[in-house]
């Protein structure tokens, strides 16, 4: 938000948040800071450019932005300057997302998993997924999965409640079967995520080696989540089949996040560059009409005298002759005023690290010495 008196802005915030939240200012008081002119600036395009999220790179937080800015503007609670901010923000997070690969490399286990069956399947909407179990992790991978638009959800466990709890929480209609039905179920499958608790391998090589007899050659991608492991780590060595189980995603993960780490440089430099931007356009904004104000009233002092000194001492010059002393006298006006103006310009810049509050007040501290 702007405002000039920023301690008293700031605890009308808080105030605001425990009248909405029901809660005393000392239970979250710990976790609510305030950032003022460039912090502000540079916190706010970190922020929508997901740099300063948990999960480096993640496309949320750019649209819970947006949805709370509109909000803002339907409010009528931004002026000009939030609103220049705001779509500086949105397009530094654009140009965050295009120009750098942030956001190309997840860092979940879920996440990754999803990413590796999509190299498998190119075309998701025709593939059919296979949970066995119901542990966290499963369910998780499957949410994601139905992003995807699968065709078919089948979920093999030892209780139907707590299938239909999961079906409940993804929101897909899924097919619930017994986990002793699980060797057909892989049958149709394409995706298996097993996350069973078993003392022995819920799928062997063997097994796999008949079951991709009967699949005519066709893939089958395991995500093998369990501890112990549920699925044999020979199955791997069977022509199409693919396996990835914690082990390999979390050393994926690591090395997306090695990868991400080399592209936060790139976007800090970015958000950088966009700041400076920015402060650049304040500058001119408020400079604008502070030197607009000082030209006015000297303009108005030079037409007044000049118009004094025409009704007494010029009032036998023809209208030609009198433009000349206008021009005379206004040229004489501007060289005077130049380097003023161009040393304010100079000063201003000078105050660019110092914030908004050094660039305002000097401006402000010029125009008020030749107007007021």
């Amino acid at each position: 938000m702007t405002a000039e008196d920023k301690e008293s802005a700031v605890e009308t915030i808080k105030k605001l948040m425990e009248f909405h939240t029901k809660l005393p200012h000392e239970v979250f008081r710990t976790s609510v800071y305030a950032c003022y002119g460039l912090d502000a600036v540079r916190h706010l395009l970190n922020v929508t450019s997901s740099l300063d999220s948990m999960v480096v790179g993640e496309n949320e937080i750019t649209g819970q932005v947006k949805e709370s800015y509109k909000r803002a503007v339907e409010c009528g609670s931004t002026g000009t300057m939030l609103n220049k901010l705001f779509h500086k923000a949105f397009a530094t997070a654009k140009r965050v997302r295009t120009e750098t690969g942030i956001s190309k490399n997840p860092l979940s286990v879920a996440s990754i998993a999803v990413e590796q069956a999509r190299k498998i399947f190119p075309d998701m909407t025709e593939r059919r997924a296979l949970l066995i179990g119901a542990g966290e992790m499963g369910e998780l991978i499957l949410k994601y999965l139905v992003k995807e638009n699968l065709k078919k959800i089948i979920i093999a466990n030892r209780t139907v409640e707590k299938a239909e709890n999961i079906c409940a929480e993804i929101g897909f209609e899924a097919e619930i079967i017994p986990l002793v039905k699980v060797d057909r179920a892989v049958l149709q499958a394409d995706i298996v995520i097993s996350s069973v608790t078993a003392p022995h391998h819920v799928i062997t090589a063997d097994d796999t080696q008949e079951l991709m007899l009967e699949r005519g050659g066709r893939p089958l991608f395991f995500i093998d989540i369990a501890v112990p492991r549920n699925i044999e780590p020979s199955v791997a060595d069977i022509k199409d089949v693919f396996l990835y189980n914690v082990d390999s995603l979390k050393k994926i993960a690591e090395e997306n996040k090695r990868c991400r780490e080399i592209e936060m440089e790139k976007a800090e430099k970015i958000v950088g560059d966009d700041v400076d931007d920015f402060v650049s356009w304040c500058e001119e904004s408020s400079l604008a009409p502070m030197i607009t104000s000082i030209k006015n009233k000297f303009d108005e002092i030079r037409s007044g005298e000049v118009e004094k000194f025409r009704n007494r001492k010029m009032k036998h010059f023809s209208e030609d002759e009198f433009k000349l002393v206008e021009e005379l006298t206004l040229s004489i006006m501007n060289k005077t005023l130049h380097n003023p103006i161009m040393n304010l310009k100079k000063s201003t810049v000078a105050c660019h690290d110092s914030g908004f509050e050094s660039i305002f007040k000097n401006a402000k501290f010029v125009e008020d010495l030749f107007t007021k």
